[in-house]
């Protein structure tokens, strides 16, 4: 390695983490003990300690009160501006993307994230939405996320909170508006099975936009589950209905995949069937299959984001949001920090040596350089001489 390379150090992640957040989130403090550079630190820590304000002001030494710092966020979160805060989250999201992912149109999967809600504030002002059982609830606060599937890079591009009163077609078109915005128009789009409806095929449809959705399994001797029959994967064409939309005839590939039980050897091996609704592709179900493997790095992108995700109960939906949201945030900036200082040269394109600045190091940093910056507590005075 030569000596004139770029270093990178915490106090130079902190700097630019906290350079994100203050050019596209709408927040501010002018107090004499909490400046703005302190409200966006301590929303740091939240995030890389997955704590909470209370916490994360107890621990360091010298940090503002964190009823100041509740005070600010609550007077400037507002639930009216939540469109306001997506557009500020999106444009951070879309600053940490290198240029060339932008370049030429990309495999695109699109998905919605749930966290739990166990408050009893009702939806119209809580804007929390009905959900299957998860977590000892039925109430969630959702977002829905596009991520372009990229070399094994898991690069979010953009978010969107939903509401209880959107549906599925409006938060895809909201995703894909968002998108076009900066020039890109997905390849293929890559749905889950919460996307499988008569709506949304007939929207992509006359978008001519390409797409593989993963369809459930429904009925019990009809539906889907007739289709289900015979020892081979093949493709059909099945008409979806519903009571709220015109019946839609799509494309759909059946396919028969084995459970790795064989590889594991823990119980007997057995034949499954996954479906899936082709728009606009020519593929065989054995490309289906292939191909929509690739979609489970948004699943990954998830389970990254828990290690920078701060913890609240508070009522406020804004800042619930805000919190959610700066977890992607954070992961593209990692992203693009380790984009820029671990590649290795050799002949031709360049290597990555990600075990130099895993997600891991990155919280790391942020959180020691803010225990360097406002000290931290290491010993505790006891009150009274203890009694033996």
């Amino acid at each position: 390695m030569r000596h004139d390379t770029p270093r990178l150090t915490d106090q130079q992640v902190l700097l630019h983490a906290r350079s994100r957040l203050q050019a596209h989130l709408p927040l501010h403090a002018d107090g004499y003990r909490c400046t703005t550079h302190d409200l966006l630190q301590v929303l740091l820590g939240v995030a890389v300690n997955q704590g909470t304000i209370e916490a994360i002001c107890a621990d360091l030494h010298h940090a503002p009160d964190p009823a100041t710092i509740r005070r600010y966020l609550n007077a400037q979160l507002r639930a009216d501006d939540l469109p306001d805060l997506e557009q500020g989250v999106n444009a951070a999201l879309a600053a940490e993307i290198p240029q060339y992912v932008w370049a030429h149109a990309r495999d695109v999967a699109i998905d919605f994230h749930d966290r739990p809600y166990y408050g009893t504030a009702p939806q119209a002002t809580g804007l929390w939405v009905r959900g299957p059982a998860k977590a000892g609830t039925t109430r969630f606060y959702r977002v829905a996320t596009a991520y372009v599937m990229l070399h094994g890079v898991r690069v979010t591009l953009a978010v969107h909170f939903v509401r209880p009163t959107d549906d599925t077609v409006a938060v895809l078109d909201t995703l894909l508006q968002r998108l076009e915005r900066h020039s890109l128009r997905p390849k293929r789009l890559f749905l889950d099975k919460g996307f499988a409806s008569s709506a949304v095929i007939a929207y992509l449809t006359q978008r001519q936009q390409p797409a593989l959705i993963a369809c459930p399994i429904r009925g019990t001797t009809g539906g889907t589950r007739a289709l289900c029959r015979g020892r081979h994967s093949y493709r059909t064409r099945y008409t979806f209905t519903s009571p709220d939309h015109p019946p839609v005839t799509a494309d759909l590939a059946v396919c028969r995949v084995f459970t790795t039980a064989q590889r594991t050897q823990r119980h007997i091996r057995q034949a499954r069937w996954l479906l899936f609704i082709l728009i606009q592709l020519d593929l065989t179900p054995q490309q289906v299959r292939r191909q929509y493997r690739r979609r489970f790095g948004i699943e990954s992108s998830y389970r990254c984001t828990r290690q920078v995700r701060g913890w609240t109960t508070s009522r406020n939906v804004a800042y619930r949001f805000v919190v959610l949201a700066l977890s992607f945030v954070l992961q593209n900036v990692w992203l693009h920090l380790r984009w820029r200082f671990t590649q290795v040269a050799r002949r031709g394109r360049r290597w990555l040596d990600t075990r130099r600045f895993p997600l891991t190091r990155f919280a790391k940093f942020l959180r020691r350089a803010l225990e360097r910056h406002y000290g931290y507590v290491h010993v505790i005075v006891a009150p009274a001489v203890p009694r033996l």
